[in-house]
């Protein structure tokens, strides 16, 4: 009989590290993991790569509004006709709102 086996997806980071840490330092690293808001690869990783961990309360939450935001003004735009200064003036509200977001979603660990 033959046994298939399934076939494993490619993997962004294929190779695994294990490594030992004393208490002192288990303890610094979970509590730095858990401020962070990241999981331990992702703290890991921006660590070494020298980008800078940033810890913002309710980050995700203010993530969703501007995204709403910028979804509610992209709507206006389409909908309706305000004329050519009124139209420049939302679209550069949204071109404000994607760049908030790309930052805010960047510095939220984000890519």
């Amino acid at each position: 009989m033959l046994i298939e086996r399934k076939k494993q997806p490619n993997r962004q980071r294929p190779f695994a590290y294990s490594f030992r840490v004393s208490a002192a330092e288990k303890t610094l690293l979970d509590r730095k993991v858990t401020q962070s808001g990241m999981n331990r690869t992702d703290y890991l990783i921006r660590t070494l790569s020298d980008k800078p961990i940033v810890s913002i309360d309710n980050g995700h939450e203010i993530l969703y509004e501007l995204k709403r935001h910028g979804n509610n003004l992209n709507q206006a735009v389409k909908s309706g006709y305000y004329g050519y200064d009124t139209e420049q003036e939302i679209l550069s509200a949204v071109a404000e709102c994607k760049r908030a977001y790309r930052k805010l979603s960047e510095a939220l660990g984000g890519a």
